[in-house]
């Protein structure tokens, strides 16, 4: 059985270092942020129906990673992050993409915002990192999976990670399928 580890947090607060990080130290896959890459793609330029086209498909990378995972798929980003964008970018979240944000996992860890910040082009401020940070802390309290706070070096974050999977208790494996109204 896989389960599926989402890493959430706000820009620049380490979770595609602490992805690929995690994914090498249990030798098994991490699924890239397919939204950032749409982002770079279209020159920072990104409407409500491309976000609507991201949750898909990074729903659909996940799925495709699964068979060949080992124990655990770190999940860089999910629909719920996206969800957010939508929020900030919009003003709303279009509702079958609320819908897909509320996909389920086996466990989130919520990135603390303790890294340096880096503004890489794509990211906003340190100030919009705090208000990321705070809306994830809001959402992952109405998780119905296990949310671990990462704080500290990329090495302390994978040994804090690393002694608290083991010790948790999961949940029958979800429904993981795409929704009806899917691509």
């Amino acid at each position: 059985m896989i389960r599926r580890i989402v890493l959430l947090g706000g820009e620049s607060s380490g979770k595609t270092t602490l992805a690929e990080a995690l994914a090498a130290h249990y030798q098994t896959l991490w699924v890239h942020e397919y939204g950032r890459e749409l982002w770079e793609e279209q020159g920072g330029v990104m409407s409500e129906a491309d976000l609507l086209k991201v949750a898909h498909e990074q729903i659909r990378r996940e799925e495709a990673a699964v068979p060949s995972a080992n124990r655990y798929l770190f999940c860089d980003t999910s629909p719920l992050t996206t969800a957010g964008y939508s929020l900030w970018m919009f003003g709303h979240i279009d509702p079958q993409l609320a819908r897909l944000a509320q996909r389920p996992y086996d466990a989130a860890i919520l990135c603390q915002p303790d890294f340096p910040f880096v503004a890489d082009g794509s990211r906003r401020e340190p100030a919009f990192r705090d208000q990321q940070h705070a809306w994830y802390r809001e959402q992952t309290r109405g998780l119905n999976y296990p949310v671990l706070d990462a704080a500290g070096s990329v090495t302390e974050r994978v040994a804090r990670v690393a002694a608290w999977l083991p010790t948790l208790e999961f949940f029958t494996p979800g429904d993981f399928s795409m929704p009806d109204d899917a691509p």
